[in-house]
């Protein structure tokens, strides 16, 4: 048998069925995750597309999966810290409308599908308030107004006499009104550096204060904006992976929990050497790697052909990408380990460095071939796989 035949023969014998029409139900057909997810700190789950219904229904069900049956106890969104601290707010007590919650959120988020699983989640801290699932935001680039609302009250109490310091700093860093036009002024300021430099100096006046860590790591994501949206393009990338990868551990260390994280498949993959244009970064799921060892579990979620965002077509992959092939056998949704070991010509596909296809936001077919993750092989990025071989667009918020 040559070797994408013995490929296709392996994934036909080794797939296992699941389901992805529905998040709710039984949960019997994940069991191949327990033992794959026994060990594991955190969890990443990569989606090829934020733009399919499927993918957002696995992600949803393997999230049941892993709080119900492995103890798992946060969902980590890739969405500003600001906006995830009112998420968890509502799946901790109700408080607020999760309909509108997820209308301010990143756009990507703004499905029924997500809308689902924050109910879900609801549902479940009802029935377990005292061992509730936490919902955490990794990411910096919308920093509210709560941030510096919660640093100034910090130093209200914790030392009086540098209020009207740590108000002088931040009164020309707080957002007023929308955040989008407090993100386009500052984004178009030409001299960013003194509000960065203000920003760094209330970060060091709150870090030396006795008590809340939740203050300091507040006063840190308004360092990280400043810096973020100041930096050229080459860098944006990588200033972000560093921080989101550096955010969900002190959110892990800090609570102990085990962490479900929702990201794209270029971010939650195990990428040490992940081309960015000219240069190479280590994403998200590889810093985590690096710090948790064998702790951070890489999930795709892959797919071969459909409809995403609304509708756009999208074609299967080129021949030449690593997950090409797994669009030709193997049933219509389906898990695979890629661990362990395996036939010579799986473990050469596995190891040939190709590119996997990743669509952003933004997706036009006439180039499809350019919407990938390249710089590594398919079995050095991922663990396990789950496989859609057709998709169907996720459903805008109604």
């Amino acid at each position: 048998m040559g070797g994408e035949n013995a490929v296709t023969g392996w994934i036909a014998e080794a797939a296992r069925p699941v389901a992805a029409g529905s998040a709710d139900g039984p949960l019997g057909d994940l069991e191949p995750l327990r033992d794959a997810a026994r060990g594991a700190r955190v969890v990443g789950l990569g989606a090829a597309t934020r733009g399919a219904h499927e993918l957002f229904v696995l992600q949803h069900r393997v999230l049941r999966f892993l709080v119900e049956e492995l103890g798992f106890r946060t969902l980590a969104l890739e969405e500003d810290w600001t906006s995830g601290l009112r998420l968890d707010a509502y799946v901790r007590t109700g408080e607020g409308d999760p309909r509108a919650l997820l209308a301010d959120a990143w756009l990507p988020w703004r499905t029924d599908e997500v809308l689902d699983a924050l109910l879900w989640i609801r549902r479940f801290n009802e029935h377990h308030p005292d061992d509730p699932v936490r919902v955490f935001g990794l990411n910096f680039t919308t920093v509210r107004a709560s941030a510096y609302d919660l640093v100034i009250e910090h130093v209200r109490r914790a030392a009086p006499g540098r209020l009207g310091e740590i108000r002088e700093l931040y009164a020309p860093l707080r957002p007023d009104g929308d955040i989008d036009e407090h993100v386009g002024r500052f984004r178009r300021e030409p001299a960013k550096r003194p509000f960065t430099d203000q920003a760094e100096r209330a970060y060091a006046l709150v870090k030396d204060l006795p008590g809340d860590d939740l203050a300091v790591h507040a006063a840190q994501a308004i360092v990280d904006f400043h810096h973020f949206h100041g930096l050229p393009a080459d860098g944006i990338i990588p200033f972000s992976e560093r921080r989101m990868a550096a955010n969900l551990l002190w959110w892990h260390d800090r609570t102990r929990s085990k962490v479900v994280y929702w990201g794209g498949l270029a971010h939650a993959a195990n990428g040490e050497r992940v081309t960015s244009g000219p240069s190479e970064r280590t994403n998200t799921g590889g810093r985590l790697r690096k710090a948790l060892g064998n702790g951070y579990l890489a999930v795709g979620l892959t797919f071969d052909h459909g409809a995403v965002h609304g509708g756009v077509p999208v074609p299967p992959p080129p021949a030449a990408f690593g997950d090409a092939v797994l669009g030709q056998a193997g049933p219509p949704h389906y898990l695979l380990d890629l661990r362990g070991p395996r036939p010579a010509e799986v473990a050469a596909w596995l190891a040939a460095p190709a590119p996997i296809r990743v669509i952003g936001p933004g997706y036009r077919p006439e180039d499809d071939a350019d919407h990938a993750m390249p710089g590594s092989s398919p079995g050095a990025l991922l663990d396990l796989v789950i496989h859609s071989h057709e998709v169907t667009p996720a459903r805008p918020l109604r």
